[in-house]
């Protein structure tokens, strides 16, 4: 086929030449998004090698063995080609200059392009508001690489929420390249032409709330306009309607433009708009910004880190002549959830003469000017429809939450696709984001007050979803909380929903739901008092007494008791154990209300109180109650282990701190053994690091060390912070006698820190004491 480089027959020689000399790769691109021409797989490619190899025209026909007339003709098109390209006077370009005149323009390596070739390409970018653009580092250079003439990219879409700096980035970029094409610099892609075009109605501005814009490209007709304006080109206005398109497609063929369309979601014709840009010609790069993702190549902007959202307060402080210290300034950013808009507003307030609290009461309230200036357009568009629901039930959750929860509180578990369709649609319109590692939906902290406030407008259906939440989070709770025998591999699920539990129980306290409160607690204490830092479980716990009480439910009475007994013991103090008793034996006197089980479990909070006191003969007689009281409740095989497994376990403990190791041994292992039948992992874990004590005591290094590394594995990789803080603790032990005094000193702040995190007062202060001993 003529025209193909195929029947030419190229010398390797001549590329090699020209790679080291010449950028080819990019000379050809230009040429190809200049001219709509063919070169880099035709004919034209290696002639213009031949050129610029500085080879003769009978040289280039002999070597590819072509007729001289034939050559002739290609070398004069390439010269009008290179003419076009760079500017130069028609028929200038020859053979003799055609070296120079691409040296020139900066296409030979390392040359300087020439200073008379700075110009002034037209433009009608609006002025930047910023001094300084600040951030986006990784977005910045994504959006310089898709506009790069080697990028195969026509169409980019900028998307994010309102406010969060779509256009500023944009024309950050603009400008960048503006700069780069007045200069003829390869600092950022080169264009011959500008233009900005902007379907905004309203701005936001400190001083005067939200400011409804008149002017603004809304249409196709209102862009062709612009374009003719920027171009200063009114032939584009003077040809009909119907043959506007045609020239102004015909008008940005000949140059290499950069089209920026800001706000696409408020065009009034947006089907015809995109059509028109898809339709435009290669050479001229689109961008598109928009409230909305459109599946067209997207940047996706999220709010800015703190790093960069504190830099952008500092400099809008300064530029405003206003002094914020470090602790307001990370306030203003942890209220503004990182928008950029939300921060330049609030410090113009802060110039205006409004106190800071004041500033951030505005900033969360749904009337205030960000609020609606950011959400309320969106918003609107979806009222009545399922990604309304699920946008007031998200913002129900404090945390991330999963799909199922969100679906359940929405009310809309019976329509999967609606589910679907509708977080979708949020994600479309950026106000809810997927973790796509999590599975997890969120949304930023100024999203969740507008949302809430959305709700708060329909009782009825908060009333209901409130419900639907507190549900879904008991039957949560129910399936991987709970007692940790046979659990405790599900722990890690509770975790992650940390803050939506706690969520649950202080919205369930403030409107007195007590029995979802006592319910939700008692699956819960388990993992909280083992696995997680709660700090508030004393205060839970003591709510829940006086609840309780009030009442007159006496069951639920004692098995809070119980609870708040095991952490009064667990802290050894001298006030809490002495709390722990006067509890206990109060409680002692309401044992028949509760049944046997628990009945059990409150002999064995006396018996741990004693074992603290050191009281051990008057230990071992409340676990002989315990023993009778689990043989009394003629439970089933598996439910009697469970019960009976403590009685062994102190009964062990106890021996040991008698020093009888050899008794302490042979119970433990029977504790272990009791526990494997009922895979009762913590206890096999509990028991395997009183045995590692028992063998550094017996002078058993290897043993010791051996169920010491083994069961320190089994706690870090469930997460139980107590038996983490024992087992470093025990660890510590070993390293004094037989390894790194370093070591040791590690092990024993790690322990230290963690017996502290759990409230363990004694553990913390015997550790302390062996820590100074190093």
């Amino acid at each position: 086929m003529p025209g193909q480089s195929e029947s030419w027959n190229l010398p390797k020689s001549w590329n090699r030449k020209i790679l080291q000399d010449w950028e080819i790769d990019r000379l050809l691109m230009n040429l190809e998004v200049t001219l709509q021409k063919r070169y880099r797989q035709s004919t034209r490619k290696d002639l213009l090698l031949g050129l610029l190899c500085g080879y003769s025209l009978k040289k280039i026909s002999q070597d590819l063995h072509k007729e001289n007339a034939a050559v002739r003709a290609g070398l004069s098109n390439i010269y009008r080609d290179i003419e076009v390209l760079t500017g130069e006077a028609n028929k200038s370009v020859k053979s003799s200059n055609l070296v120079y005149v691409l040296e020139k323009h900066g296409y030979r390596r390392g040359s300087v392009v020439a200073a008379i070739q700075r110009r002034d390409i037209p433009h009608n970018l609006p002025a930047p508001t910023y001094t300084q653009f600040i951030g986006r580092e990784a977005d910045m250079k994504k959006l310089l690489e898709r506009l790069s003439s080697v990028h195969g990219a026509h169409m980019i879409t900028v998307h994010g929420i309102g406010g969060v700096g779509k256009t500023a980035l944009v024309l950050a970029a603009a400008y960048l390249c503006l700069k780069a094409s007045n200069e003829n610099s390869s600092d950022a892609p080169n264009f011959d032409a500008i233009i900005f075009t902007s379907a905004k109605q309203q701005e936001l501005i400190p001083t005067n709330s939200i400011l409804w814009r008149q002017q603004g490209q809304r249409n196709l007709r209102d862009i062709f306009r612009e374009i003719a304006n920027a171009l200063d080109d009114p032939t584009i206005l003077q040809s009909p309607p119907n043959d506007q398109f045609d020239r102004v497609r015909q008008i940005l063929s000949k140059r290499r433009t950069l089209l920026i369309v800001d706000n696409m979601e408020t065009i009034e014709d947006r089907n015809e708009v995109i059509e028109f840009l898809y339709n435009l010609p290669i050479c001229i790069k689109v961008i598109i910004t928009s409230r909305e993702q459109i599946a067209l190549l997207p940047i996706r902007l999220r709010n800015l880190p703190p790093d960069d959202g504190l830099q952008l307060i500092r400099q809008q402080a300064e530029e405003k002549g206003i002094s914020i210290n470090d602790e307001d300034s990370k306030q203003l950013y942890d209220r503004t959830g990182g928008i950029p808009l939300a921060i330049v507003y609030s410090l113009g307030q802060l110039s205006g003469g409004y106190s800071l609290n004041s500033v951030l009461n505005r900033l969360t309230s749904a009337t205030g000017d960000v609020a609606r200036f950011c959400f309320e357009q969106s918003v609107q568009g979806i009222k009545g429809q399922p990604p309304h629901k699920l946008l007031m039930s998200l913002a129900i959750f404090p945390d991330s939450a999963i799909l199922a929860a969100v679906a359940e509180v929405a009310g809309l578990t019976a329509a999967p696709d609606a589910v679907n369709n509708g977080l979708a649609r949020l994600q479309q319109l950026s106000l809810v984001n997927l973790n796509p590692e999590t599975k997890r939906f969120d949304m930023l902290s100024l999203t969740r007050e507008y949302a809430l406030a959305e709700l708060a407008a329909y009782p009825d259906f908060e009333r209901e979803a409130r419900r639907r939440w507190v549900r879904w989070y008991l039957d949560f709770a129910h399936n991987y909380a709970g007692e940790d025998w046979e659990k405790w591999i599900h722990y890690n699920k509770l975790e992650p929903e940390e803050g939506n539990l706690r969520a649950v129980l202080h919205w369930c306290e403030d409107k007195e739901h007590y029995e979802a409160v006592r319910d939700l607690w008692l699956l819960l204490s388990h993992y909280a008092n083992l696995y997680a830092y709660w700090d508030d479980r004393l205060d839970w716990l003591q709510w829940l007494i006086e609840q309780s009480e009030r009442r007159g439910e006496w069951s639920c009475f004692v098995k809070i008791i119980v609870r708040k007994s095991w952490l009064l013991i667990r802290e050894c103090s001298s006030v809490s154990l002495k709390e722990a008793d006067k509890i206990l034996r109060r409680t002692w006197i309401l044992r028949d209300h509760a049944d046997l089980c628990v009945q059990a479990d409150l002999a064995e909070s006396m018996a741990r109180l004693q074992i603290r006191q050191k009281d051990y003969q008057d230990a071992r007689h409340w676990l002989t109650i315990e023993e009778k009281l689990v043989i009394e409740a003629n439970l089933e095989e598996r439910q009697h282990i469970r019960y009976f497994i403590p009685v062994l376990y102190h009964q062990a403990e106890i021996h040991y701190l008698e020093g009888e190791y050899l008794l302490a041994k042979k119970l433990f292992q029977e504790v272990m053994k009791s526990a494997e039948k009922i895979s009762w992992h913590r206890v096999i874990n509990s028991a395997q690091n009183w045995l590692a004590d028992i063998a550094i005591e017996q002078g058993d290094r290897d043993q010791a060390e051996k169920l010491l590394i083994q069961g320190l594995t089994v706690a870090e990789t469930t997460h139980n912070k107590r038996r983490l803080a024992r087992y470093r603790r025990s660890l510590a032990r070993w390293e004094k006698k037989w390894g790194s005094a370093e070591k040791a000193y590690k092990l024993s702040i790690k322990a230290i820190d963690g017996f502290k995190l759990l409230g363990m007062t004694r553990d913390a202060q015997e550790m302390q004491i062996f820590l100074d001993s190093l």
